[in-house]
């Protein structure tokens, strides 16, 4: 995205060509997703979750560069921003140890592991004492995708306990510049 896009407020925006990076694989899935999201009633989670598994199966789909790993923290790479604000896919590269905080969602969110495999724990929310708990631990192979609306009934922390690296595939329904602030609602655990 050249440098005057991202100063164009995001519903001026054209619907725009495939950036140049983009591979056939992606640019499916963003077409999908976009529409899974053209209708009223909100994201259709089942298209999304399916075109998400479509993807994550395509080993050219993401280039080099989206697959770099970074030291400290997990590394993410925006993959696409949809032009109207509804929705960005972004690819996570997991380097061994490295976990995301426990959390809930602001938005809707879905996922699908596209390397390797991840650790997820799921967490229940107490009201009384406005803490997560934890409900079980699951790994999760490779093709597998889920769907979440925003709130506290998906809490979750999601990582790679592997030796490898490990990298999932995100869509987040926020406009780019939101996938930093405007994602994870971090909890607290009990």
């Amino acid at each position: 995205m050249s440098h005057a896009e991202l100063l164009t407020p995001p519903l001026a925006r054209k619907r725009r060509e495939p950036s140049p990076s983009a591979t056939p694989a992606l640019t499916a899935l963003a077409d999908e997703v976009d529409a899974a999201c053209a209708g009223t009633d909100g994201p259709q989670a089942g298209r999304i979750v399916a075109a998400l598994g479509k993807a994550a199966a395509q080993a050219g789909l993401l280039t080099p560069d989206q697959r770099a790993p970074q030291s400290g923290c997990y590394a993410r790479h925006v993959l696409h921003s949809d032009p109207a604000g509804r929705f960005t896919i972004v690819s996570i590269v997991w380097s061994p140890g490295q976990f995301s905080p426990t959390h809930a969602h602001h938005t809707w969110c879905a996922y699908a592991v596209h390397e390797n495999a991840l650790e997820e724990t799921l967490f229940a929310w107490d009201v009384a004492s406005a803490t997560a708990l934890p409900a079980r631990k699951e790994v999760r192979p490779r093709g597998y995708g889920c769907f979440a609306h925003a709130g506290l009934d998906q809490i979750h922390r999601l990582g790679n306990s592997c030796a490898e690296p490990a990298i999932s595939i995100h869509v987040y329904g926020v406009e780019r510049e939101q996938v930093c602030t405007h994602v994870n609602r971090v909890v607290q655990i009990a």
